[in-house]
């Protein structure tokens, strides 16, 4: 490539033989006027993923570049993205994506480029997405965090568990370095929500384009979700990740310097309501938050209801749906 590198794409993998070649597709079909580089994180597969990889770096030497290990580093602790791909990085921005999901949207990132080329100040720029079926890739349903495409209110933030997927996130590199030296970094909650409050805190913080253009594999198999939900300690992981979402929230109002306390105070009451969710207690959350139970979904509601008060059906309709 004659030109400087504009945009990183990094991808970790572990054991996703079946889908990491339709992740390496998307990325390869990326319509832009810029030159950008894929750098990808094998975490010592044993299922043939890093045989896939190889291929693809043996086939696109200019654009893929594959990182290997000899020893497993999530079972270490070791934080891929910043450790492995981002010191890798020759782009001004890097783009992120896991190896079971994918894009969909080929001008995906030229119109993350160009928001951010004509916002210097932007920290990061996400999207809509989709969640798909893992085994075929059908639609499931979708991820609209506003109507329209506009700046992201941090505020907005604090109310959600998930605002944004993964794969949609297109961030500066300067402040992909600065988070990776943060003292947000290393706190226990999810990469994904820590990513999201960190770029919104920082600069002009993160612009929301509503247009789908990454997909998510709901349960796919070796996902971190599929062995949440599957595990025996379900209700103590969820406690677990609870507590770790309270302590980023009063880190990041820490951070901003106590700017958006009353904001955050109700994120925290949000995170408690997100729990009872997760520990499915119907009676709870008709207690403590009758309106916003109402509000969810008609699947959601009656997933709730039959964990509650019917559970052997409720294991049959999970099972069925686990199995999608």
């Amino acid at each position: 490539m004659t030109r400087d590198i504009a945009v990183s794409v990094m991808c970790i993998c572990y054991n996703q033989v079946d889908y990491v070649a339709d992740a390496l597709d998307s990325f390869l079909a990326q319509k832009t006027d810029f030159p950008f580089e894929i750098l990808v994180n094998d975490d010592c597969s044993t299922d043939g993923t890093t045989e896939v990889l190889r291929e693809y770096e043996r086939r696109h030497p200019d654009r893929v570049t594959l990182v290997t290990h000899d020893e497993n580093q999530y079972s270490k602790g070791v934080y891929p993205w910043g450790t492995f791909l981002l010191p890798r990085a020759r782009g001004r921005y890097v783009a992120l994506c896991e190896g079971d999901d994918f894009w969909c949207d080929p001008t995906k990132l030229q119109r993350q480029f160009d928001v951010m080329e004509a916002n210097p100040r932007l920290s990061a720029c996400v999207h809509a997405s989709v969640n798909v079926v893992a085994s075929s890739g059908k639609r499931f349903s979708s991820l609209h965090f506003y109507d329209r495409d506009r700046p992201v209110d941090i505020e907005d933030l604090f109310q959600q568990v998930q605002c944004f997927a993964t794969n949609s996130l297109f961030i500066r590199t300067d402040a992909m370095r600065a988070y990776q030296d943060s003292p947000i970094r290393p706190l226990a909650a999810d990469g994904d929500h820590k990513l999201t409050l960190f770029f919104a805190s920082r600069g002009d913080g993160m612009y929301y384009l509503d247009r789908e253009m990454s997909a998510y594999r709901l349960f796919a198999k070796n996902s971190i979700n599929r062995t949440m939900m599957l595990s025996p300690r379900h209700d103590e992981i969820v406690r677990s990740k609870h507590d770790g979402r309270v302590e980023l929230l009063r880190a990041i109002d820490a951070h901003t310097g106590g700017a958006h306390h009353e904001a955050v105070e109700r994120g925290i009451d949000s995170m408690d309501f997100a729990l009872c969710k997760d520990l499915r207690d119907y009676r709870e959350l008709r207690r403590r938050w009758p309106e916003r139970l109402r509000a969810e979904s008609l699947p959601s509601r009656a997933n709730l209801w039959l964990y509650t008060y019917c559970r052997p059906l409720h294991r049959l309709a999970y099972g069925l749906y686990c199995r999608l």
